[in-house]
């Protein structure tokens, strides 16, 4: 097994030189993530509920224009974009979630999403809102100010907002609490790597996959080869476009590998000096359209002692490009500007920038327009030759950690018949 970074884990990240070892990447074992649960319990990794913190204080407050709205004055604030109705009561972090929910569900089953009878909905939530009667002012707020997905309303696919929230309807059938690995969800892929026959080779950064008839090799950046009979990529499709690939993939892979893309995400963890929401009278959380983000608190709720700016969409590519300590000076700064009361009491400890992570490029999978109906989601169902691909981006039912390991599951499963 060759691994290109010095650990285990890919987008599962614990921050192991942090103190309490938050999570950078895949920090939720959400209900319904049954084959992370289970494989966490078949390695004996002890798992422990996770407390929500952003209820602490009062629901999470919205920062816009410069003003601090705490959530139950959102529906009467000069800023609320939309008119009265059941939108307009709903926070900006939720509304364009709320706006897609159909009745009927547009979905029967969490696999409709690649149902080509449903391909005509594979447009831009854009394009869709607009036909219902949405402003750009509302779109902006909704999608492109601080976003959970993409960049914009127009770079999101309808279909891949009404997977998502299949996905969460039927995880929540399986009850709304949420888990996490005691010291970190890193816990978890460690301990399957320490449950293989063969220790994982680490730094070991493939650059090239020559194939035949009878094996494949494979060729890591310092120039040593591996042969095997068959290979299983779990590579992102973002680094697996610096791979040379010969033969060369089939159009309908090498067309998957170059357009799917990741979501920009650029967080930087603080420690918490003194409790200054208890000063200010906010909640601990706040949601903004500043270079902060969403700031998010981490730890005890009777004490948290850190904090995350959570930051996403352009604001995440603009930070990427600057300087680390530069980027962090803008969020702290943001953060204090914001809240006076942090002012000495918050000191950045961490930043993660997932974009420009060269193994990564990005944090979870993002469908653009187009890419549903044109096959990109089913381009690695089966084997290319001696090649099988694993990995969050080709799974059909899941996504996130629980996407990993079915693509995992279908992987081995092919492998076997193979072998």
């Amino acid at each position: 097994m060759l691994e290109g970074r010095p650990r285990v884990g890919g987008r599962v990240f614990t921050l192991e030189d942090v103190a309490g070892t938050p999570d950078a990447g895949g920090a939720v074992i959400a209900p319904g993530y049954a084959r992370v649960v289970d494989r966490a319990q078949q390695l004996d990794v002890a798992l422990k509920p996770i407390t929500p913190l952003t209820d602490f204080g009062g629901s999470m407050a919205i920062h816009l224009e410069g003003q601090t709205i705490r959530a139950a004055e959102w529906a009467s604030s000069p800023l609320n974009p939309f008119p009265e109705g059941p939108l307009k009561q709903i926070a900006p972090y939720a509304v364009g979630s709320a706006a897609l929910r159909t009745l009927p569900p547009a979905f029967q089953s969490v696999g409709d999403w690649c149902n080509p009878d449903l391909f005509a909905q594979d447009i831009s939530v854009a394009n869709y809102l607009t036909a219902r009667g949405w402003t750009s002012a509302q779109l902006k707020l909704a999608f492109a100010t601080n976003p959970g997905y993409g960049n914009t309303a127009s770079d999101l696919s309808v279909l891949m907002m009404w997977h998502i929230a299949e996905n969460f309807r039927v995880m929540a059938s399986s009850g709304t609490q949420t888990f996490q690995a005691v010291g970190g969800n890193m816990r978890i892929p460690q301990a399957m790597a320490a449950a293989l026959k063969n220790d994982v080779r680490f730094n070991q950064h493939v650059i090239g996959v020559r194939s035949d008839a009878a094996s494949v090799e494979v060729v890591t950046l310092d120039g040593t080869v591996h042969k095997a009979r068959w290979l299983l990529s779990t590579l992102p499709t973002s680094a697996a476009r610096s791979v040379v690939f010969a033969p060369a993939l089939p159009l309908a892979q090498q067309s998957a590998i170059d357009g799917i893309n990741y979501n920009r995400t650029f967080q930087v963890f603080f420690e918490v000096a003194e409790p200054f929401w208890q000063t200010d009278g906010l909640p601990m959380a706040l949601w903004t359209d500043t270079f902060a983000g969403r700031i998010l608190p981490i730890g005890d709720a009777k004490g948290s002692n850190m904090l995350m700016a959570y930051v996403n969409g352009f604001r995440a590519d603009m930070l990427s490009r600057l300087p680390a300590e530069q980027a962090v000076t803008h969020v702290q700064a943001a953060i204090e500007r914001m809240r006076p009361a942090a002012v000495g009491k918050i000191r950045a400890v961490k930043q993660v920038n997932w974009q420009d992570d060269p193994f990564a490029g990005g944090a979870y999978t993002c469908w653009q327009p187009g890419q549903i109906s044109a096959g990109f989601p089913r381009a690695f169902d089966a084997p290319v030759g001696r090649i099988v691909f694993a990995g969050e981006h080709t799974a059909q039912l899941s996504r996130g950690m629980e996407g990993a390991m079915e693509s995992g599951e279908r992987a081995a499963i092919q492998l076997m018949e193979l072998l």
